[in-house]
């Protein structure tokens, strides 16, 4: 028993390691690849299932895209694709295990291979080391087979598997809730599975007995996906639930057909390898399972999606509704985030400022708006706190993103200055192009049009102001001096003037700081 624990561990290091090194490997270039080819639904569903093969972890795939539903890269639609896909491609653990988990010494195998990876991780240099984690990942996932392996004979002993033949409803039931609480044991259906087919292996259980549990298995593994979403960001709900209802959906159909879906795997198994290998017949049926679900699924995505977003409908505040702290861990997401929500904030504050102008006086709409604002600022500095990046291009990005975030939360304190009445009325000229100017803004900001255009507008507009309110500042005082117009009034003036300035200066720098984080993305 305790070498099986052993094993099970062993295993989901090594995964993890793999995972983790994978990711920082190939992170950005996957991003840019599954944002290319993600715009058919087919297209989708592949890109999903690649994606999961190399980083091994239909979980890093799950939260890739939701960080891409979120900043608006992905569709919803198009998100379910790459989910059905992941599905898929996560049954290429299986065959790795069972292809070359069983038939070669892994024992033998694993302890140079993970010499070897660390002693890379610990003395090559830096963009060497990250490959060390990866081969250390790769030799104690199957140092971990072994171990179960050995511990598999005793397998009998924690459950009695004799006593439930897969020839009843309630054995079947039980088959199914035991690889279900296998999955969220281990949050790791990966190692559920190789569990799985280690207990196989060794005769502990039979071929039924084995396919039940991997029905089990892929209901358990959205457990992960559905703890994490407690809370979360509407886009990882519905990411959750679209996981959830596609895994428990296609093991309802496959346990009404179980007959006739093991006699078409035998037959693949009897195909491919010219006699029914158990092990392999396994990781056939658990590939043919999710090529079912995708079969289903893939005609029915648009309704399927509109269901899901009636029964997920968006939050209240919705600036705030991509930011899900589960991103933090997929630092390329989580930026890409961070970024589209700096955007929705800037669109925010331009119909604000714009409110303000038409009703001419503070309203309770406005107020209500600069709190929902000032939230939002908050939540995002909270979020951005989390991340952790890992690439000097990530680090250039985040900075862009951080300067964006200063410069908000010094325009969102000029517009709680008092002068933002008084600039109305003593600067009306002024403030009509202003306003004039916004309305420009706001268009292009809706229309995801580049940033840098809109920058170097408002930077034009900022230096333009800045020479009006120094020349103007000069002029009033002469004026006072001169008795043409009563000191109060003029102070009152200048201050106004200021005010414009400053509200001008922060718009601009904010945009400029967005329009850098986009070059930096198209590098």
């Amino acid at each position: 028993m305790l070498t099986i624990f052993g094993g099970i561990g062993l295993f989901l290091l090594g995964m993890t390691m793999l995972t983790n090194g994978l990711k920082e490997i190939a992170g950005d270039a996957l991003k840019r690849w599954l944002n290319t080819f993600t715009k058919g639904r087919i297209s989708a569903v592949i890109s999903g299932a690649i994606m999961t093969m190399l980083v091994q972890s239909s979980t890093a795939t799950t939260l890739l895209t939701i960080g891409f539903v979120s900043a608006g890269l992905l569709t919803f639609i198009q998100s379910i694709g790459v989910i059905i896909g992941a599905n898929i491609g996560s049954t290429s653990t299986g065959w790795i295990i069972s292809l070359i988990g069983f038939k070669i010494s892994l024992q033998t195998m694993a302890l140079p291979i993970i010499g070897i990876g660390v002693f890379m991780s610990l003395i090559a240099p830096h963009e060497v080391k990250k490959f060390g984690n990866v081969i250390a990942g790769f030799g104690l996932l199957f140092l971990g087979i072994d171990m179960l392996q050995q511990g598999m004979g005793s397998a009998q002993d924690l459950i009695a598997f004799d006593s439930i033949p897969a020839d009843s409803f309630i054995s079947i039931f039980l088959l199914i809730v035991i690889g279900v609480v296998m999955t969220v044991i281990m949050q790791a259906s990966s190692a559920a599975m190789a569990a799985t087919l280690t207990a196989l292996f060794a005769g502990a259980i039979d071929f039924e007995q084995a396919a039940y549990l991997v029905i089990g298995q892929n209901i358990g593994t959205t457990a992960t996906a559905l703890f994490a979403s407690i809370g979360a960001s509407v886009s990882a709900k519905r990411t959750a639930l679209t996981h959830l209802m596609f895994n428990v959906l296609t093991a309802v159909i496959v346990t009404i057909i179980f007959p006739y879906f093991v006699q078409a795997t035998k037959w693949f198994t009897e195909l491919i390898s010219g006699h029914f290998d158990q092990t392999i017949g396994l990781a056939i049926f658990h590939t043919l399972f999710s090529l079912l679900g995708a079969l289903i699924f893939i005609p029915l995505m648009r309704p399927f999606a509109n269901f899901l977003m009636k029964l997920v409908p968006e939050r209240e505040n919705a600036l705030t509704r991509d930011l899900d702290d589960s991103l933090a861990e997929m630092p390329s997401a989580a930026i890409e985030v961070s970024f589209k929500t700096m955007r929705d904030i800037m669109v925010e504050l331009t119909n604000a400022q714009q409110l303000l102008m038409n009703m001419k006086k503070v309203t309770v709409e406005f107020e209500k708006t600069m709190l929902e604002i000032e939230e939002a600022l908050e939540i995002t500095r909270k979020f951005l706190d989390k991340i952790l990046v890992t690439s000097k291009r990530e680090r250039q990005k985040l900075i862009s993103i951080l300067h964006t975030l200063d410069h908000l939360h010094r325009l969102i304190k000029v517009l709680r200055e008092p002068q933002k009445v008084e600039a109305l009325s003593l600067q009306e000229k002024l403030m009509q192009e202003w306003q004039e100017m916004l309305s420009t803004i706001n268009q292009r900001l809706n229309e995801d049009e580049k940033l840098l255009d809109i920058s170097l507008i408002l930077e034009e507009t900022s230096q333009q102001v800045a020479r009006e309110r120094r020349n103007k500042r000069i002029q009033y005082f002469e004026r006072s001096v001169a008795n043409e117009t009563q000191l109060d009034l003029a102070v009152s003036k200048v201050d106004a003037l200021l005010w414009i300035d400053r509200l001008i200066y922060h718009y601009w720098r904010a945009t400029a700081r967005m329009a850098e984080f986009q070059s930096i993305n198209e590098e």
